[in-house]
């Protein structure tokens, strides 16, 4: 008996020996090792994020490694724990925190910017917080947000590369980042957002977004504010109309004054007045502040720390040590030297630049204190991609053998200065 293999009618007879067809439902095969190696040598590797990302981890492990730990002075820690209470005072804090004091309630004087950043950290984790840690982290990501800024600003690799590694290791934003106290974290988050400004300026160029950025960091170091000149050029370059320029200063300092505004509605919230916070310190009656917080008197004071304190000579090793009453600018980072080579003429950014550095410079050098204990000059991390950026313009964005010789110079102070403070007992 023969077997009929032809199909019922109606339905298409299945050839064994054809070949089968694919489903619409098939599954896709996952891409072999060299085509994932390929996909990321081509599309990931090459994304700016992704590198500035690489970037961030790897400065972060720097930053970590070379730090104390911790820090008790962790106002902003205690400060965010305040807000999730419901308060702007901190209940019977620790008598070592430097605080405007109002029987059991204390007042944190510096801006709340920085705080921002401990918020959902404390909402978890509570007072035990590690504000270092939060420092090193912001002062990490300052830095992956500074090579995005430079690849938009079109600089080539090497020179970008530099310049990072300047930024990162050769200032001391280094050690200010693994310190973390209230008063360089407060530095860490105005350079932070002054970088996102960068970045945005750069880029897409939203006046809004740009002054809420500037905002943030005058949120954090109050001198930041006076940065605007820079951004005012940056938001209307290459705009013809009058009208639309106007449009767009409107957006940037509308943005700026709302920020500003927030500032004093939370010293207003704080002590009833409007005023600067540092004018309810413990340390305003001091000799320091004879004339109050800013005076062209202490003009001679500011300019001795910025270019003439150098390191201390000892018997012991290293032979040099850092003051705690801070380091020349000019001892900490030879390199920006170069800013005196830049040319006003060179570009209208330059000059842009050069205007934001002098305007913001003017409550730095007029203030009381020099900002001990600290290494180097702290006050000039206000203005730092504004000096990083004269730098690149007197380098006339290109490297050579000495230049590099500089840099790795500058690496090698601050990570002198970083372990000094950090590791070691080298400071006097």
């Amino acid at each position: 008996m023969s077997i009929d293999n032809r199909a019922p009618e109606g339905e298409a007879k299945i050839d064994d020996a054809s070949p089968k067809r694919h489903s619409k439902f098939s599954i896709k095969r996952p891409p072999t090792l060299g085509q994932a190696f390929s996909t990321f040598m081509q599309k990931t590797l090459p994304n700016k994020w992704f590198q500035a990302l690489c970037i961030a981890a790897l400065v972060f492990v720097i930053y970590f490694v070379t730090s104390s730990g911790s820090t008790p002075y962790d106002h902003y820690v205690r400060l965010a724990d305040a807000f999730l209470h419901g308060r702007l005072y901190l209940e019977n804090a620790p008598s070592w925190l430097e605080l405007a004091r109002y029987g059991e309630k204390g007042f944190v004087m510096e801006p709340p910017g920085p705080t921002i950043f401990t918020l959902p950290c404390v909402a978890i984790w509570g007072v035990s917080t590690n504000q270092a840690i939060i420092s090193m982290i912001v002062g990490a990501a300052a830095i992956g947000l500074f090579w995005v800024a430079a690849k938009q600003l079109g600089w080539n690799l090497r020179f970008r590369v530099a310049m990072t590694v300047l930024v990162a290791l050769g200032t001391n934003f280094w050690w200010v980042s693994t310190c973390g106290s209230v008063w360089m974290f407060a530095h860490v988050s105005a350079v932070f957002f002054l970088m996102a400004a960068l970045i945005e300026t750069t880029g897409k160029n939203r006046p809004l977004l740009i002054g809420l950025f500037v905002g943030m960091a005058g949120l954090s170091r109050l001198p930041v504010f006076l940065t605007f000149p820079f951004f005012a050029y940056t938001v209307s370059r290459g705009i013809s109309s009058r009208g639309h320029i106007i449009r767009r200063l409107v957006l940037l300092g509308s943005a700026l004054a709302i920020m500003g505004g927030l500032y004093l509605l939370f010293t207003y919230g704080e002590y009833g007045t409007i005023n600067l916070g540092y004018e309810r310190g413990q340390f305003v009656d001091q000799p320091l502040f004879a004339k109050g917080l800013f005076s062209l008197s202490y003009l001679p004071r500011q300019l001795n720390a910025i270019l003439f304190q150098g390191p201390v000579i000892s018997d012991t090793f290293p032979f040099f040590k850092p003051s705690f009453m801070g380091l020349g600018l000019f001892f900490t980072t030879p390199a920006l030297l170069y800013m005196f080579l830049a040319h006003p003429k060179a570009s209208k950014m330059t000059l842009a630049a050069m205007l934001a550095l002098l305007l913001t410079s003017i409550p730095l050098v007029t203030y009381g204190a020099v900002g001990f204990l600290q290494f180097g000059y702290r006050f000039s991390l206000d203005i730092l991609p504004f000096m990083i950026l004269l730098v690149a313009s007197g380098m006339r964005y290109r490297l050579d053998g000495f230049k590099i010789a500089v840099i790795v110079l500058c690496c090698c102070i601050n990570l002198w200065g970083t372990l000094s403070f950090n590791k070691f007992d080298w400071m006097v």
